[in-house]
């Protein structure tokens, strides 16, 4: 099946073939830069400005200064889904700090480059929220917030591509990055949760983790349907032993986790707790579509 798709690059239009940045850009020489991706549920973007919140402060911890407004973003944005004119696609929006002469020193980025990749983002498959995933438990270790902070979303990736390298060398879904203490932060693209005696877990941002828009959203929704989210630290053993586990992304919602390596969570089946929070959110879902 062809994906339809369209990139926008500086507010021009291109296929898919033909978009092009040069190869002096610093976001292709050392991943300098920020992104967000977010997707439309009936051409209506979702939570757009908190994808937008996040870009300005991943671009703020780096000293990029984005060029293009918010309202800006918004326009070119509008202009690639009206030009595909599907429901549903995903929105990829890059921001990098431009091209120049190769080297570290990030005053040789001249202007930013503002890329935009929207495509069709066909329906996931419905086996992974009725029978849940399989993950594993990384050798690759998360990078320290002393070094490059997960915190940003920056293009620097490699950690997270290592990562789901050996998930899938190893038959899983995807991978579970552990800190340099041991403890838990998240999977390559998604929060973790953990379920046990009814207490919902997830890793707190100072374990060296992402801030996800979904985390951030589902934490408040606990909140409001009486059911508290607890960020704390656990380690691998504590994730092995839960009752239920769970991911969350923006792209993939909420999707249960059975197995890790090659131990069952709880009865191998998709737990109660994740059921319901699972509803609480596509109900949220469907009141921003």
């Amino acid at each position: 099946m062809t994906i339809k798709s369209i990139v926008s690059i500086n507010g021009k239009l291109f296929d898919r073939e033909a978009a092009k940045v040069s190869v002096f850009d610093r976001g292709f020489l050392f991943g300098d830069s920020v992104y967000e991706v977010t997707l439309t549920h009936n051409q209506k973007i979702f939570l757009l400005d908190d994808h937008l919140d996040r870009l300005w402060l991943s671009a703020e911890k780096l000293g990029i200064e984005i060029e293009w407004t918010r309202e800006k973003f918004l326009v070119e944005i509008e202009k690639c889904i009206q030009h595909l004119g599907l429901p549903r696609v995903y929105i990829r929006i890059v921001v990098t700090r431009g091209e120049g002469e190769i080297g570290l020193d990030p005053a040789l980025g001249i202007s930013n480059n503002h890329v935009l990749i929207v495509k069709e983002l066909p329906e996931n498959p419905k086996n992974w929220y009725a029978q849940g995933v399989h993950m594993i438990v990384a050798d690759i270790q998360r990078t320290s917030k002393k070094a490059m902070d997960p915190g940003v979303k920056s293009g620097n990736y490699l950690n997270n591509v290592m990562a789901i390298k050996e998930a899938k060398e190893r038959g899983a879904f995807d991978a579970i990055m552990l800190n340099y203490k041991g403890q838990v932060t998240e999977a390559t693209t998604s929060n973790i949760y953990i379920v046990k005696d009814q207490k919902v877990l997830t890793p707190p941002l100072q374990a060296g983790l992402l801030e996800g828009i979904t985390r951030k959203t589902l934490i408040d929704l606990g909140q409001r349907n009486h059911l508290t989210i607890h960020q704390e630290d656990f380690s691998a053993g504590e994730l092995r032993m839960a009752d239920e586990a769970f991911l969350t992304s923006s792209t993939k919602g909420i999707v249960p986790i059975t197995k890790i390596d090659e131990t069952a969570i709880g009865s191998g089946k998709v737990g109660p707790l994740t059921t319901q929070l699972s509803e609480i959110y596509q109900n949220f879902v469907l009141s921003h579509s």
